[in-house]
């Protein structure tokens, strides 16, 4: 009989099959590179979360398009019933009449009620108050999504374009940073970098954990450079991004943090490809020299640097 024995695996949940070798597994935005077949982007049977996930410009033209339907089948029905039953609006060509409903309508729906239209015929008067009905309960979900959209608590980091290799003490180091795009406070960051990369004669995805010069700190108010050091025990000693890029390797990065503001937990994402991984070259300095006793943060040298030479590894 066959004995399983329990042995702790180092696996970020992408398993170890390999598949789709030259593509990342996390996007640069954070996303997961994955599109799983037979699950909408749009779920029925889910659609506050739907509605609360996707992205701005989206939820704006779906709330958009469907308050313009709904406003335009509710004109459709009046003008079925005739506009003799609406007061103010004049016997005239279709297309004025249907604006003039849809005006109707959208005054109805959210019951701004101006004066000018009023049902009075008993159609429209049945019409009218299920249209309201419908509006008050349709506006009380749409601000009740609207105002989950913006409690919700995410984490704006934004990461270096580049990951380096560059000197570090006497040896050298793999190199990237981060900063807080927003004025809000987080404290007790946390940082996890591991490396996935192809092992060619197994055929499968291999993990490791990259140990941190510093991988907590206590509060983040400027940017911060995370740093791995290349010694023996490093995946990156005595190898060159040639190596990497046969190896198919991407470096994952996991940000936890409280955010102060919403007291709650929030998470970043990020990884970098072995194009993305620049050899011999420095971050230059984001901290700007000013008088008035004022720490000041040029976020736009983020992604900025220079080249120089590595410290040879023996």
């Amino acid at each position: 009989m066959k004995v399983f024995r329990n042995s702790q695996k180092n696996d970020l949940g992408f398993g170890e099959k390999s598949y789709n070798n030259g593509s990342r597994l996390i996007n640069r935005d954070g996303s997961f590179n994955v599109k799983s077949k037979g699950i909408s982007s749009f779920n029925v049977s889910d659609i506050y979360h739907s509605l609360i996930t996707i992205k701005w410009w989206q939820f704006a033209l779906l709330i958009s398009t469907l308050f313009f339907v709904v406003n335009a089948l509710f004109a459709l029905l009046y003008l079925y019933c005739g506009v003799d039953q609406i007061t103010s609006i004049p016997a005239g060509d279709l297309t004025s009449n249907f604006w003039d409903a849809f005006y109707f309508s959208t005054q109805t729906m959210t019951t701004v009620g101006y004066g000018l239209f009023a049902p009075v015929g008993t159609h429209a008067k049945i019409i009218a108050s299920a249209e309201a009905f419908i509006g008050l309960l349709g506006f009380a979900v749409a601000t009740g999504i609207l105002y989950g959209r913006f409690s919700r608590p995410l984490a704006r980091l934004k990461y270096s374009k580049n990951a380096l290799i560059a000197p570090y003490q006497e040896i050298n180091a793999m190199m990237f940073r981060m900063v807080n795009m927003r004025n809000n406070q987080l404290i007790e960051v946390e940082v996890s970098v591991n490396m996935v990369w192809l092992n060619k004669e197994t055929n499968k995805r291999e993990y490791a954990n990259l140990p941190l010069e510093l991988k907590k700190i206590n509060f983040m108010p400027l940017g911060w450079t995370l740093v791995h050091a290349i010694d023996e025990a490093s995946p990156f000693w005595g190898k060159g991004a040639s190596y990497f890029a046969d190896q198919d390797a991407e470096l994952i990065v996991l940000v936890k943090a409280f955010e102060e503001s919403f007291s709650q937990v929030v998470y970043s994402r990020a990884s970098y490809r072995v194009e993305e991984i620049v050899w011999g070259a420095k971050f230059v300095s984001m901290m700007e020299n000013r008088s008035g006793g004022i720490v000041h943060l040029d976020v736009d040298a983020l992604d900025k640097f220079q080249e120089v030479s590595l410290n040879s590894q023996s």
